[in-house]
């Protein structure tokens, strides 16, 4: 292809970028809010001084295995950390899968599927850390959230 056609495809592919990524998160920034129709059980967690919103859907093998490790990090920051795992999948599909997750502080959110549209998720796992006021501290894949990660992104 000519350099002007080249120029044209990048273009629109920018373009096409921009419209489908929708809301940008910024550190430091509020993120956008969205209802949360229902939560798996009824149950949600419980508040905390930080939340994580863990963007889930059940054909990631690495989801799954982030589950795993929020759990482990829910029991080591206790009533500190309040996780949220956001899924557009039908209740029916997650519910045997993610059930054994839930606790006091870690909830399931269904028909939330506008949630990944507003953040912008482009993959799974995907997480965002928020504080009490609802500014993001930190985001990225799951599996390289942990403790320290908690602790740089909390100063």
């Amino acid at each position: 292809p000519s350099m002007k056609k080249k120029i044209l495809i990048t273009l629109a592919a920018m373009a096409f970028s921009a419209a489908v990524s929708g809301q940008e998160i910024a550190l430091g920034e509020r993120v956008p809010e969205f209802r949360i129709a229902a939560w798996l059980d009824d149950r949600q967690p419980e508040a905390a001084p930080l939340t994580y919103i863990e963007f889930f859907h059940s054909s990631s093998p690495a989801g799954v295995r982030s589950l795993e490790r929020l759990c482990e990090l829910s029991r080591r920051e206790g009533e500190r950390l309040r996780i949220v795992v956001v899924t557009r999948e039908q209740h029916e599909k997650i519910a045997r899968l993610l059930r054994p997750y839930l606790s006091e502080r870690i909830g399931v959110a269904l028909d939330a599927a506008r949630g990944f549209e507003l953040f912008g998720v482009r993959y799974v796992p995907f997480g965002v850390l928020t504080d009490r006021r609802n500014r993001a501290l930190w985001m990225g894949n799951t599996l390289q959230f942990d403790e320290e990660t908690i602790q740089q992104s909390t100063r």
